[in-house]
């Protein structure tokens, strides 16, 4: 599917993974499974310093998908990016 020629392809990504049309997209986030954890930058120290969390919502959160993906590039360690939803009052992240 092509998104250029396709306006719906959001709603219909959204459909596919079967969540409510509800489902507002929060960005996307990178998942490390060695540490069973989302990758999460603190920004409040003198200098950036990255480390797991979980829940996905704590997660540092990359607007596109070509942020992420260059993020992941540029880290020593396997990451899987997931898109994180917000559905309802619970964060719900999926693989990409």
């Amino acid at each position: 599917m092509s998104i250029e020629t396709n306006p719906s392809w959001f709603s219909d990504f959204v459909e596919e993974l079967g969540l409510p049309p509800s489902a507002a997209f929060q960005g996307y986030v990178l998942y490390n499974d060695e540490h069973d954890g989302f990758l999460a930058i603190n920004q409040h120290a003198d200098y950036p310093r990255t480390h797991y969390v979980n829940p996905s919502a704590w997660a540092h959160r990359y607007p596109y998908i070509q942020l992420a993906s260059d993020a992941v590039q540029s880290l020593e360690e396997p990451f899987e990016i997931q898109a994180l939803f917000l559905i309802g009052k619970r964060f719900m992240a999926f693989p990409v």
